[in-house]
């Protein structure tokens, strides 16, 4: 389970493999946990709880030679550069795009004009009216203070590329107030899906499950501020003292053999799966959870890879780019 260095196979959205039954799926640390020992980071066990499916082969893949990639926010696959995927950095930031391969070796910087990064925390790819683009979401809010948060949509660039521009921008507001959002995914309609981070309380005083709001592909072309509604919530609690489920990622898979499509979100301590609908995104039940055998705290990246296993990246400088399955 060490650092491997030839960069992984497949770079378009991934397709997730027919799932096994989440009870299945991964390993039981209970050895590991009694002697305290991190079989991929070498050091404490941090996330996994005794009887925790874990993340199944788990390997560091490598790490971001770029040292100014070192906030890393968010990941996708590129769709037209197999090999490649992107990732950006959050909170004030240059705008600027990093490209990578799985190792972490360095494919490239692009800047994208005329916009700001606020707090650039989440990026995805879909259909826009110009084929295959990538929004960026400036979402993050750990103040919970913000107004409006904004989207902006581009066509992928290339590698080889130095600058690119914005599309068209949105403006968006939650109906129910402010919240610090990381996660973003995109369906195969074009709207975009957006989860909460955070914990807050509900009308009972206990920890409320994350919510999860829609932005459908058509206001974009509305103008002015959109109103997304609470559509739904998720069987992920945030609570206080542990940031074990805090949200910080989305990755939709593409098709599976059946037709099903997965969602994963990941949190700073597992990754989540859930059914998803195969033609919006929508999230369904959940079908396994995966706790993160390594040892950081820092993972705010996620995508599926084109053979069903997860690449997971964290932030700091140099930060630690992992893969595993789940289920």
């Amino acid at each position: 389970m060490g650092e491997r260095s030839r960069p992984l196979g497949g770079a378009t959205a991934a397709a997730a493999g027919a799932a096994a039954v989440a009870g299945r799926a991964g390993l039981l640390l209970t050895g590991l946990l009694m002697a305290g020992c991190d079989p991929v980071g070498g050091g404490q066990l941090r996330w996994v709880r005794q009887g925790d499916v874990v993340l199944r082969e788990t390997h560091r893949s490598g790490r971001f030679a770029d040292d100014a990639l070192e906030e890393a926010s968010g990941a996708v696959v590129s769709v037209g550069e197999p090999g490649v995927f992107w990732s950006q950095n959050d909170s004030g930031n240059d705008e600027t795009l990093f490209a990578f391969d799985s190792t972490g070796r360095a494919l490239g910087r692009v800047d994208v004009k005329g916009v700001r990064n606020r707090d650039w925390e989440a990026l995805a790819t879909g259909p826009c009216n110009e084929g295959q683009c990538v929004t960026i979401g400036d979402v993050g809010d750990n103040a919970a203070i913000r107004g409006t948060l904004t989207l902006y949509q581009l066509a992928e660039p290339r590698t080889t590329a130095s600058t690119v521009r914005v599309l068209r921008s949105l403006d968006v507001r939650y109906a129910d107030g402010s919240h610090d959002v990381e996660a973003m995914y995109a369906g195969a309609d074009g709207g975009l899906w957006l989860v909460t981070k955070r914990p807050a309380r509900g009308g009972g005083g206990a920890w409320r499950p994350v919510r999860v709001y829609h932005v459908p592909r058509a206001a974009w072309e509305q103008g002015g501020v959109y109103t997304a509604a609470v559509v739904d919530s998720l069987p992920l609690i945030p609570e206080r003292g542990t940031a074990h489920d805090w949200v910080t990622d989305a990755s939709l898979s593409a098709p599976l053999v059946d037709g099903r499509r997965r969602l994963a979100l990941l949190s700073y301590g597992a990754v989540h799966v859930f059914d998803a609908d195969p033609a919006t995104g929508r999230p369904g039940a959940l079908v396994a959870r995966c706790a993160l055998p390594i040892r950081e705290d820092t993972a705010e990246g996620l995508t599926w890879l084109a053979d069903g296993r997860l690449l997971v990246v964290t932030e700091g400088r140099q930060g630690a780019i992992y893969v595993g399955r789940c289920p």
